[in-house]
């Protein structure tokens, strides 16, 4: 009996090592089987999306056509880069290191390609810091080039200090543009030692004298002047500004007279060419539109069936003109 006893409990033991053998390998292959058909069904959509997703722009910024000397079709290319052809730089963001090592490079590029040409700043800043301002202030002083800015609405701290650090009669504002003159306070939040504190603020303090001193130079203004004005932030008008030296002049939009315009074929108005520029918004390089279109979308070279017909037609010879009028 007791040999009996225990045989049934080695077979029971047994049948419970086998039942937990045919049942262990089955949970992982259930497991992968489960991701490799849940990794199948993601890569589907995946592939769905891609295929209805639509084509646009690798970018954000505006894509505007040009045509590259010696090529005979146009290319798309960010807006900022045109402008860099036409030597013109938009200052729209906060002046970081970053933005402003960005605009020391695009300035001494600017200046290796063509030392003599004019360089045109556009500023609408909400603000700059103090030492990365200081270092394009520099490299603007130190460029034979002259440098003309215009402050198109917004110019905050030292924003303002560099639209008065163009070339003396090149500094504009519209009508519209407000300056805010102030003191700029440390870059970053600083921890330390007392001692090392002070010296931070210490660097500061002669940061903001330098900066004082060169505002009074650019302005006319007498240092004690400007120190005192500084105090508190310091709004300014466009006329205000143009008054405390900070600019030139305003450029106010002339009033185009009837006569003065001229219609093109398609019956719309054209500003007469010529006149006072300064360069706001002006391309001189001569360059025609997209495929070479003066009217209409740009992509056609007219806007109409009629029109385009009419182009094409051959030239008649005078006398054939003659024979339409009756007079031969």
């Amino acid at each position: 009996s007791g040999s009996t006893m225990v045989f049934t409990r080695l077979a029971a033991l047994a049948a419970v090592v086998v039942s937990v053998s045919a049942w262990t390998p089955s949970t992982p292959l259930t497991a992968v089987a489960h991701h490799r058909r849940t990794h199948a069904a993601a890569r589907q959509v995946t592939a769905v999306q891609a295929r209805r997703s639509t084509v646009s722009m690798p970018t954000t910024e505006p894509m505007v056509p040009w045509k590259p000397q010696g090529m005979e079709s146009h290319q798309f290319v960010p807006i900022s880069q045109r402008l860099y052809r036409e030597r013109i730089v938009i200052l729209g963001n906060f002046l970081d290191e970053e933005a402003a090592n960005n605009l020391i490079a695009v300035l001494l590029y600017m200046k290796q390609d063509d030392p003599n040409k004019q360089i045109s700043l556009y500023f609408n800043v909400p603000g700059a810091l103090l030492k990365p301002t200081l270092a394009v202030y520099d490299t603007l002083k130190s460029m034979e080039c002259p440098i003309m800015t215009l402050n198109l609405g917004l110019a905050t701290g030292m924003g303002a200090f560099l639209c008065s650090a163009g070339t003396p009669g090149l500094r504009f504002c519209l009508p519209n543009a407000r300056f805010l003159l102030q003191k700029t306070g440390l870059d970053d939040p600083f921890q330390g030692q007392a001692v090392d504190i002070g010296l931070k603020v210490s660097d500061n303090i002669a940061d903001n004298k330098r900066m004082a001193q060169a505002l009074a130079q650019m302005t006319g203004n007498t240092y004690d002047k400007v120190a005192e004005d500084l105090n508190r932030d310091f709004y300014l008008s466009a006329f205000e500004a143009r008054e405390y030296g900070l600019i030139d002049k305003v450029l106010i939009p002339e009033r185009k007279t009837e006569p003065e315009q001229v219609a093109d074929i398609t019956g719309r108005k054209k500003a007469p060419v010529g006149g006072n520029n300064f360069g706001f918004g002006a391309f001189g390089d001569g360059q025609a539109k997209y495929q070479d279109s003066n009217t209409g979308s740009g992509f056609g070279g007219t806007t109409t069936i009629e029109e385009r017909e009419e182009k094409e037609k051959p030239e008649e010879k005078p006398e054939e003109k003659k024979r339409k009028l009756g007079d031969i």
